[in-house]
């Protein structure tokens, strides 16, 4: 006979007291983790992280304070992206934390706000593990150690850094513990679909990735407990999928209007980033990061550089000790069904981490399952070293089972505790968790009330994730608009502009300040703002100075005032052209680069956008980025005895490009991997990579035309003059031109 639980205090525990003093045991230790550094150290105006991405969740913070107050759609915002705006459903916009964090934004200023919740979010998701621990194994102290397995995880603890969105992820554990009352019978249906629809609708109010990985993991889950498991336990199985379907169809109701703006409102786009980037290394599984204390010591600091990816998702160090406690597990309970099931599904999900290229020590190898599942909708969108949330929790598990059941004397117990503790002990380092918040007095003191108008269009240098011009703005309750902004996607018509990449990316950009006007113009900028305090300052002043207008020096910002009016002319040439232009340059001076590098007779196999620059073979001033992951618009490597030269722009771009040497290159693919073909249509609106693949002598034959005579595609009259020239031919054109 089933137990209605649904309206009972004990859904989650049996004895509250005991939820309670874990959490504030969990809550302790996180405190000292990532508080430390801003409750006794000297960092006053710090937050939780590091980059610019807690800047970002800052912001949403404060959108949605905005947005409340001002009954405005939280789902869509110009205050960014000005004038055109962006749909804010498509981005990591947090809206249930945003609203909790309300009450404490009101108290304590929403930099605060965000430093609980990222404090909070650790011991949330460690008290929900031992929960579903604690259910499963009936024993206290070996629920405690799992719980402190999930909830301080080499995964929460790297996501800490900057993501808010991929740690706020307190009811997973909940719903895996809803599923397995509804399968041994503690709740009624009516119970489990109440409680499963609940936790589903605050997933997807958190995270629409993580509830989107969470359901193809318990897609995998079901299918893997069809085939494992019989008899009653299978019917039992069976017997969730209506229920289950139906706490989904509520929970789709109940989301119903961010569903509506995603659908109905989406811009088209592609992932973020590439999954290969962000996957597993299977050297990374036992060799840390500096995220974990051991991987403090220099030999793992010096094999984590090799690993791909960035800090914040480097978080899926296993650890001999957490590797051992599994191979218990596998001796021990191998032959049940149960046993069979957590094995292989951790088994799956790991595998599926690893992404779609296999990688050890940094070297690509073979294809990995995840090449397929990648094609799929949704999942497209999700990176692969993030499935290590669903790993740890299984291992978690895993963990209590293993000290539940385990004979030994409990000093034993307690020395092999420590020992998973210890692999897993987060850097010690009270700075590596805060960073502080360069926020100039311009912001800070409330100058910028006697330079910007309310809701005047600026356009901060710089934007996007190199800078905090999102900090700005919140510090500032939304005070102005941005001709830019930094929300993970950037909409196409500010993508396709070569502006944002020198100005978000610091990519260089051939004749930028022509560039920079025709930017301004076409979005209405009134102001440009130049963070004078930031280190690479000196390479944006002399082309800001190129406006030639006077900045004015207030706060460590330099303010370029935009008169009424001023680059009128560049407004009038198209996207198009501007995009190329910048395109067909940078490839001009490319090859020209390659032509000389092979000219002094160099090895091929070395050849890379560093040694060019070494050689000083790059036009100057041209900057490339030693780290392995840095962000770029170009690239030129060897491929089979050939060279590839691989840049980025949109179809209406890269076509000039791809006509003009359609016949000379070995091979041209776009977008992506896909290979051209005559009369291929790819997306129009979107920025793709494209790879154009030539023999030596073809590199060498372009160079030589190159200096002989302007390239055909674009007309002598264009090629010769500046983008000011063009601009002029532009406003006395015809219409149809």
């Amino acid at each position: 006979m089933e137990n209605d639980s649904h309206s009972h205090p004990d859904i989650f525990f049996n004895r509250w007291h005991e939820g309670i003093a874990v959490f504030v045991l969990y809550l302790l230790f996180s405190i000292i983790i990532l508080d430390r550094g801003l409750l006794f150290g000297h960092c006053v105006n710090c937050h939780v992280g590091q980059d610019t991405d807690p800047a970002l969740f800052v912001w949403f913070l404060n959108w949605w304070r905005y947005a409340i107050a001002h009954r405005l759609n939280p789902f869509w915002t110009n205050l960014v992206w000005t004038p055109l705006g962006t749909n804010l459903a498509w981005t990591t916009f947090v809206p249930l934390p945003g609203v909790v964090s309300i009450p404490l934004q009101r108290m304590f200023g929403v930099r605060t706000a965000y430093n609980l919740l990222c404090t909070l979010a650790m011991p949330l998701a460690g008290v929900s593990a031992f929960a579903l621990c604690r259910r499963v194994t009936n024993s206290f102290w070996p629920s405690v150690l799992g719980g402190y397995v999930f909830g301080f995880s080499p995964y929460m603890l790297a996501e800490s850094l900057g993501h808010l969105v991929l740690v706020a992820i307190f009811p997973v554990p909940l719903i895996a513990l809803v599923v397995v009352r509804r399968i041994d019978g503690s709740i009624s249906a009516r119970g489990y679909t109440g409680w499963l629809a609940l936790l589903l609708t605050a997933e997807f109010l958190c995270s629409v990735e993580v509830a989107a990985l969470m359901t193809a993991v318990a897609g995998a889950a079901f299918v893997l407990g069809l085939f494992l498991f019989s008899g009653d336990t299978r019917r039992r199985i069976v017997s969730i999928v209506i229920p289950s379907a139906l706490a989904y169809a509520i929970m789709a109701v109940a989301v119903s209007p961010y569903l509506y703006a995603m659908l109905a409102h989406s811009f088209p786009h592609e992932p973020i980033w590439s999954p290969e980037r962000f996957s597993a290394d299977l050297l990374s599984f036992v060799a840390p990061t500096e995220i974990n204390w051991i991987g403090t010591a220099r030999p793992f600091m010096a094999l984590a550089r090799d690993y791909r990816g960035i800090v914040e998702e480097k978080g899926e160090y296993l650890g001999i000790a957490l590797l051992a406690t599994v191979e218990a597990y596998r001796r021990r309970n191998w032959a049940s069904s149960a046993g069979k099931f957590m094995l292989l599904l951790l088994l799956l999900i790991v595998i599926a981490a690893m992404g779609p290229l296999f990688h050890i020590g940094g070297r690509a190898g073979f294809a990995m399952p995840w090449a397929i599942v990648s094609k799929l909708p949704i999942l497209s969108e999700a990176l692969p070293i993030r499935l290590m949330l669903y790993a740890f929790l299984i291992i978690g598990v895993i963990t209590a089972i293993v000290f539940a059941s385990w004979a030994a004397r409990a000093w034993v117990k307690c020395l092999a505790a420590a020992a998973i503790i210890l692999s897993i002990l987060p850097n010690p380092s009270a700075s590596f968790w805060v960073s502080p918040i360069n926020l100039p007095p311009f912001f800070s003191s409330g100058q910028y009330r006697q330079q910007i108008a309310p809701g005047e269009v600026i356009l901060p240098v710089p934007f996007g994730e190199r800078g905090i011009s999102m900090y700005w703005q919140a510090a500032t309750n939304m005070y102005f608009r941005m001709a830019g902004g930094y929300t993970g996607l950037t909409p196409f018509e500010f993508d396709r502009m070569p502006a944002v990449g020198f100005l978000s990316r610091q990519i260089d950009l051939p004749e930028a300040g022509d560039q920079l006007k025709a930017y301004i113009a076409r979005f209405g900028v009134q102001a440009v703002l130049l963070d004078e305090r930031d280190i690479q300052a000196f390479q944006w002043r002399p082309v800001l100075d190129s406006l030639g207008i006077p900045p004015i020096q207030q706060g460590g910002v330099g303010i370029y005032n935009i008169p009424a009016g001023a680059f009128a002319e560049y407004g009038k040439i198209s996207p198009v052209y501007l995009e190329s232009r910048a395109l067909t340059l940078r490839f001009d001076a490319i090859v020209t680069a390659i032509e000389n590098y092979l000219a002094e007779g160099r090895d091929i196999r070395k050849l890379s956008p560093l040694e060019l620059k070494r050689l000083n073979l790059l036009p100057a001033g041209w900057t490339i980025y030693q780290a392995p992951n840095a962000t770029t618009d170009w690239d030129v490597k060897p491929y089979r005895g050939q060279i590839a030269i691989v840049l980025r722009g949109s179809f209406g771009a890269a076509k000039v490009l791809i006509d003009r040497y359609n016949r000379a290159a070995y091979e041209i693919t776009y977008p992506g991997a896909v290979r051209w073909q005559s009369g291929s249509k790819p997306p129009a609106n979107v920025v793709k990579p494209m790879v154009l693949i030539f023999q030596p002598s073809q590199i060498t034959a372009i160079a030589h035309q190159l200096k002989s005579s302007p390239p055909p595609e674009l007309t002598t009259n264009f090629m010769g003059e500046s983008l000011a020239h063009f601009a002029k031919a532009e406003a006395s054109a015809s219409p149809a031109h």
